[in-house]
């Protein structure tokens, strides 16, 4: 069983939040818990949880605490691709919408507010809700969208500024820090102008220190049509912020192979299937999982799937095909040599991503990925090894990729001397104190699979 954790939720006025074997536990502060059950027992509620939109609840010790599932590998924003933040934006705006014909209110709208199980997106802060004021026609977490959803994806189309900054910015950004960096035609785009430019010229009139006023009453029906509208052009212009379909090197990397005939394709593909369907891993890491071959093969077999690829165009894709196919894969665009590290107070709100991954799986993959940490990173092969030891509980599929291939020549850029003389019993030695070879598999040209087993000697 793993260890209670507890968290640091002293942001959240409402109660603290602990994990505990497989239950994220929140104990609820008693001025907090009749509001709070009466929003968990509420139709409304039953009826996203019954979709899977926002995770389960139960109510213990009178209302006292709430007790949820515990999603096993968490993901942060700054590990998402674009497709996930608008994934993850939809679910809010469609939730906050939805509230509204029950008489519901989200008082909170950020990414760190929603969790993927696979590629779908679930609200897992059950107490972003509240009760609507009938009269009420202004969002309040209005600008806290626009902040930490809209104005992160639209940087990052306009300027291409990363996704991942946002492990710097829990808060997102504000317009007038956006302004300077955006050329003139930019700032009097439609795209920029209401978000950015607009909002920047005011504060700037009006002064940062005056009091600005969120009251704004109608008649029910016509503050419930005005806050309808309002979401609906969020959601407009959040679609519009997406970057346009980006192509690189390696998300293409599957439909240009060179250094495979489509015989030694085949060949690899049916060996990994084989020895899927024989061990029966019930949780795999798929590192360096481009577009997703493996990934999927793995998901269609039935196991729960990570993939990991630094790559954001090739994660991108990988996403969106594991959506659209309903596949349980979880795709994060990170980069296994440079991970994740922990974020938030005193490095304790968020998670580093190998904490998160270690002892997690049954299966790691590492296909065509060793010889680009070797040549690209500079990370020793006994190193590479350890670490895959602490990853997995039981196998690894290893792919060796020998000096001769084209594509360790050309990663290997004239260092012969460093990397010119490895081989595979270099690999077979670094594994050793970790794992034991159960299969080799030799490729037609040149590369071998491994299917290599943790030892009894493990340490």
């Amino acid at each position: 069983m793993k260890p209670a954790t507890l968290l640091p939720t002293f942001r959240d006025p409402a109660g603290s939040l602990r994990l505990e074997g497989d239950s994220a536990i929140r104990t609820l502060h008693p001025e907090s818990r009749e509001a709070a059950l009466e929003f968990v027992s509420s139709a409304f509620s039953q009826r996203l949880q019954m979709r899977g939109d926002m995770t389960a609840t139960v109510v213990e010790e009178e209302g006292a605490r709430l007790v949820h599932p515990r999603i096993a590998i968490p993901s942060y924003p700054w590990e998402w691709t674009a497709s996930q933040w608008l994934a993850a934006a939809e679910l809010t705006l469609r939730l906050g919408m939805e509230g509204l014909e029950d008489g519901w209110t989200l008082k909170d709208a950020t990414p760190l507010n929603i969790l993927f199980v696979g590629p779908r997106p679930v609200l897992v802060d059950v107490l972003s809700f509240e009760r609507s004021k009938a009269e009420a026609a202004i969002w309040l977490a209005y600008g806290q969208y626009v902040r930490t959803f809209l104005l992160p994806l639209l940087m990052n189309k306009l300027q291409g500024w990363p996704l991942s900054l946002s492990l710097f910015r829990r808060d997102g950004f504000e317009p007038s820090e956006l302004l300077p960096s955006l050329s003139f035609w930019k700032r009097m785009s439609p795209q920029a102008f209401w978000p950015i430019t607009l909002p920047a010229w005011l504060e700037k009139r009006k002064g940062a220190d005056k009091p600005q006023t969120n009251s704004r009453k109608m008649e029910p029906d016509a503050a419930k049509h005005v806050l309808r509208g309002t979401m609906k052009s969020l959601h407009k212009r959040t679609e519009r912020a997406m970057p346009k379909s980006a192509r690189t090197e390696w998300s293409e990397y599957q439909s240009t192979l060179t250094h495979y005939t489509s015989e030694e394709s085949a060949a690899k593909l049916a060996w990994v299937r084989e020895l899927l369907q024989a061990t029966q891993p019930k949780r795999v890491l798929d590192v360096g999982a481009n577009t997703g071959e493996f990934s999927s093969l793995a998901a269609e077999l039935g196991a729960e799937v990570v993939a990991l690829e630094r790559d954001g165009a090739a994660a991108d894709r990988l996403y969106r095909m594991s959506r659209e196919r309903g596949l349980n894969v979880l795709t994060l665009n990170v980069d296994l040599a440079r991970p994740t590290p922990a974020a938030g107070w005193e490095n304790s709100e968020q998670s580093a991503l190998l904490s998160r991954l270690e002892g997690q799986f049954e299966m790691v993959m590492l296909l065509a990925v060793i010889h680009h940490l070797i040549l690209m990173e500079q990370i020793p092969i006994e190193k590479i090894v350890a670490l895959c030891a602490r990853l997995t509980k039981r196998h690894l599929i290893v792919e060796w990729v020998p000096v001769s291939d084209p594509m360790y020549q050309s990663l290997m850029r004239g260092r012969d001397e460093l990397y010119g003389a490895l081989t595979e019993d270099d690999l077979l030695t670094a594994a050793a104190p970790y794992f034991q070879v159960v299969r080799r598999q030799a490729l037609g040209n040149g590369r071998v699979l491994f299917l290599m087993e943790t030892s009894a000697e493990k340490v």
